[in-house]
């Protein structure tokens, strides 16, 4: 497999104007990116994981009641929800209860001074990301203008790299402006230099605690001038240039450096001397080596092939150093009445902060796990704290929704949902199971899952069955509570299961040990409902509403139920009574109303062996929530003509409505505010390009992308499960559950060659099309290859 010639064909080219930081192209090395767009100059959007806002409403905190004081409220009342809480737990309040993300700055560059009544026609320009070179190059042109800008951002610095090359005309100016982004929580930024080529400010955050210092730098070159004059406004200063030029910009955080303004400084000087052609080597030489890794050919389906390709490249741009990104990831923008979008800073336990993490494992890329773990670990005693002042016990709760310090945002009804330990523990064990890296598990991955075990088992009490059940929760994105609530029973015995192995493995813990031990002998059976589906909880009626993408957890991801009989009905009871399911399509087709949900659908086809639908399923996915700039929305978007999709609505109407009922046991109407049906059609041919991103469509769709060719659950390696009969593509270097490295090759259908290497050591079955199973027994180090097929 040629990975450069196949990585090189996926660049992202435009020449469309009038683009903002919504359909921006993506740089970044995990620490510092960039969303560089065209609204009619060129323009670069910079975040950083470590500038946000640090604050949370402490007043609202102070009002969450102790967990054995909520369980006396509830232990009377009937039905039994959580609503009561959006009233108990209020409090006036001066801020969001949910912070919004802060954009470290914003770089623009034109090359002409009127911008009002002598503007000149605005240039075109085609821009062109190499995602193997990890560089952006852009040409404009206008009437005697011809410039070239290439721009990237070097691993392993807080560096922004631009060089600007124009052809003739060294007497044209160079407007450029660093601002400050619009933030009514912000005060006015203090510029503190601005001599010798040299522009900084530092900005204080929310809070008055932290702050950040942006600094830039200019080295005029082949006869260029140096800046002639610096104009500043409220939020922003202005530059004038002529000719030639490189620029490198530094952006640094209290939250994450001693001496932000001095360190800034200091790296764009440094920066200047070492020369922009060394950091240009520096960047291609990480960006070459992250593609000499896993990777896969999906041969004439060049769409998949575009955003698998895109799902690999965003995960190394933003993942790099703690604190792990947030729901939009790092493609996110400053926030006001012209640019409209989801805004919310820190994490959402019960999917949104995990889904993302998934995309580390089939593509070989554990090592980002680090990140995350870095994240938890870094906030351990506050979590800790936090945990024992709620529940009196040891051990860590995740809450539902946290910041990048893990305090909390309080989310009153919505906060019972209390999976958000159990999934992220999931997510650490799958990288146990994949990676079977003891030093990972050891230094990382062990310490998070002791105290998310210890916490649980809390929570387990003795039942007359002689099982141990777990307290009333609530099932995620609805409010009705239950005992042995689904998602969290399941995820939790996933983690239950490794935090064993790994004791027995590392010798740690032994009185633990024991008592995770009975817990797992006296564990709860899944909830089910009578005609074998996996069902909310035993206390959920089976006549309530619930979110199809939820129930599924089970066969995925918690991989504690490898019935595919049951699956295969819970499959049949989403595809018929889900909530969250729309008939607002084309051609009478139904969609799932969220990028998770239909993620987690897709891959229930896939696990049950729905082989058809799977890949249509994984088309869908693309279809509905991918944007142009390889990133995907939340909500899907399809552009067409509405009074059809009004008109499918309509014809649908039983579909949806069919008694399900709500939390008070009230009849659920598709006209009611609670029922999920954002408007997803419209006529508009640039609604995809302005919906934000968030990160967990991408790392979702590289998921699905790379079951399609590999699953490995369950101790066997099954080989292309998904793809079409005569497909023809290949992988190399995927990683699978129990350390095995695998490459495999497709041609018209059969299966022509394997290569299994072991990176742990141990056994794993083989499977797939037209292919007799067999096992292999294999040393640590060793690899096994085969041919197969004509």
């Amino acid at each position: 497999m040629n990975v450069e010639k196949l990585v090189r064909r996926q660049e992202l080219f435009s020449r469309r104007g009038g683009t903002d930081f919504r359909d921006g192209f993506l740089l970044g090395n995990g620490d510092l990116c960039a969303l560089a767009c065209v609204p009619a100059h060129l323009e670069w959007v910079f975040n950083k994981v470590d500038v946000f806002d640090p604050t949370t409403e402490e007043v609202l905190l102070k009002k969450i009641l102790p967990h054995e004081e909520f369980l006396g409220r509830i232990s009377s009342m009937e039905p039994k929800n959580t609503l009561f809480l959006d009233e108990v737990e209020n409090v006036p309040h001066k801020g969001k209860r949910h912070k919004d993300t802060i954009s470290a700055g914003i770089l623009r560059l034109r090359f002409w001074r009127g911008c009002g009544w002598n503007a000149p026609g605005i240039p075109l320009v085609t821009r062109r990301l190499s995602l193997f070179d990890g560089l952006l190059e852009e040409e404009v042109r206008f009437q005697n203008l011809e410039a070239k800008i290439l721009s990237f951002i070097p691993r392993g610095t807080d560096l922004f790299c631009m060089r600007v090359t124009e052809k003739g005309h060294p007497e044209r100016p160079h407007v450029l402006e660093v601002v400050r982004p619009w933030n009514v929580l912000l005060p006015e930024m203090q510029w503190v230099k601005k001599e010798e080529n040299t522009l900084a400010f530092t900005q204080s955050l929310p809070g008055g605690k932290e702050f950040y210092a942006l600094a830039v730098r200019i080295v005029p070159r082949g006869g260029g001038s140096s800046v002639t004059g610096f104009e500043t406004a409220f939020h922003g200063t202005e530059m004038v240039q002529n000719g030639d030029f490189d620029l490198f910009l530094s952006v640094k955080s209290s939250l994450g450096d001693a001496d932000p303004l001095e360190n800034a400084l200091r790296e764009v000087s440094f920066a200047a001397e070492k020369g922009f052609p060394h950091w240009k080597r520096k960047n291609q030489t990480f960006w070459h080596t992250y593609w000499d890794n896993a990777y896969a050919d999906f041969g004439k389906y060049r769409e998949i092939q575009k955003y698998y390709t895109f799902g690999l490249y965003e995960i190394a741009c933003i993942y790099g150093k703690a604190p792990m990104p947030g729901l939009n990831g790092m493609s996110y923008g400053p926030l006001d009445e012209r640019n409209p979008g989801l805004s919310s800073q820190g994490y959402t336990h019960d999917q949104n902060a995990q889904i993302p993490s998934l995309a580390f494992f089939p593509s070989n890329r554990v090592k980002f796990i680090e990140v995350v773990a870095d994240t938890y670990l870094a906030g351990m005693d506050l979590l800790k704290k936090h945990t024992k002042e709620l529940f009196g016990c040891d051990g860590i709760f995740l809450p539902l929704t946290v910041n990048q310090r893990m305090m909390e945002y309080p989310t009153r009804s919505y906060r019972y949902t209390i999976c958000g330990s159990a999934y992220t523990g999931t997510i650490l064990a799958m990288a146990w199971k994949y990676s079977r890296d003891r030093n990972l598990l050891e230094k990382k991955l062990y310490p998070l899952l002791r105290e998310f075990a210890v916490f649980y088992q809390h929570l387990f009490r003795p039942g007359p069955d002689g099982r141990l059940h777990l307290d009333w929760s609530v099932p995620p994105e609805i409010f009705t509570l239950t005992r042995d609530e689904l998602a969290t029973t399941s995820l939790f015995k996933n983690v239950l299961e490794t935090v064993i192995e790994a004791a027995r493995l590392l010798k740690k813990d032994e009185k633990l040990l024991k008592e995770w031990e009975e817990l797992l002998d006296r564990y709860p059976p899944i909830p089910m409902t009578p005609s074998g589906a996996f069902w909310c909880g035993p206390d959920i009626p089976l006549d309530h509403y619930f979110f199809g993408g939820h129930i599924l957890y089970p066969a995925f991801p918690a991989e504690i139920c490898s019935d595919k009989k049951a699956l295969k009905k819970t499959i049949e009871l989403v595809e018929t009574d889900a909530v969250e399911r729309s008939f607002a399509d084309f051609g009478g087709r139904f969609h799932m109303n969220h990028d998770w949900s239909a993620f987690l659908l897709t891959e229930a086809y896939l696990r049950a062996g729905e082989r058809k639908k799977g890949w249509e399923g994984v088309l869908r996915f693309l279809e509905l929530f991918a944007k142009e700039n390889g990133l995907f929305s939340h909500d899907p978007i399809l552009i067409g003509d509405v009074a059809e999709s009004e008109k499918n609505e309509r014809n649908n109407i039983e579909k949806i409505q069919r008694g399900r009922r709500d939390c008070w046991g009230k009849v659920l109407r598709y006209s009611d505010p609670g029922t999920p049906h954002p408007p997803c059609v419209t006529p508009n041919a640039d609604a995809k390009r302005y919906a934000p991103a968030v990160q967990e469509g991408s790392s979702a769709f590289l998921f699905l992308a790379s079951e399609l060719l590999l699953q490995s659950h369950g101790g066997v390696l099954r080989l292309f499960p998904g793809v079409p009969e005569d497909f023809t593509g290949g992988f190399s270097r995927f990683l699978a559950q129990g350390g095995f490295e695998v490459s495999s090759r497709m041609e018209k259908g059969v299966i022509t060659s394997l290569q299994v290497r072991a990176l742990a050591g141990g056994s794993v079955k083989v499977s797939g099309r037209h292919l007799p199973a067999f096992r292999l027994n294999l040393r640590k180090g060793e690899v096994w290859n085969g041919t197969f097929g004509s």
